[in-house]
């Protein structure tokens, strides 16, 4: 079990599925830090764009899931950081940065010619990270039920 944890989510299906495994490595009183990188085309400024059309919506999403956390009484804590640079360096940094004792991402199942051409950003984040990286594969499940199960929102954090 892992006192701090950096979950890295990018608001996906995928993501929120790896959430379970974090909390599932996480110490009753353990410190969950949710990191997102909002990837800009051109730069952090005004006037930049987000790389994903639907942003806006998947940090709604990610934060509504860490007040879920917060509510059932888990230390959770959101990082959002804006870059035109690369994710796993981010990410890698971000846990540098909160003290994690290791890294939880999703990866997705890439098969074929875009397995080859594409490497995935937690491919990447292993050769970044300085802590471990626990990769969690789709539809590989850690726990049976929701992701706060076996909490109360009476356990202390």
């Amino acid at each position: 079990m892992y006192r701090t944890l950096l979950w890295a989510t990018d608001g996906s299906p995928e993501s929120d599925h790896s959430l379970e495994t974090a909390l599932a490595l996480l110490e009753p009183h353990g410190r969950l830090v949710a990191f997102h990188c909002d990837q800009r085309f051109m730069g952090k400024g005004p006037g930049s764009a987000p790389l994903v059309a639907d942003e806006l919506d998947r940090q709604r999403h990610i934060h509504a899931q860490v007040e879920s956390l917060r509510a059932c009484g888990i230390d959770a804590r959101l990082q959002i950081q804006s870059t035109d640079g690369s994710p796993p360096v981010e990410i890698a940094a971000a846990a540098r940065d909160a003290e994690a004792d290791a890294i939880v991402c999703a990866t997705r199942a890439l098969h074929g010619l875009r397995a080859l051409v594409t490497e995935s950003v937690a491919a990447r984040l292993l050769r970044s990270a300085t802590v471990p990286v626990i990769v969690v594969p789709p539809g590989e499940l850690a726990t049976s039920g929701s992701p706060t199960e076996g909490r109360r929102s009476d356990d202390p954090a």
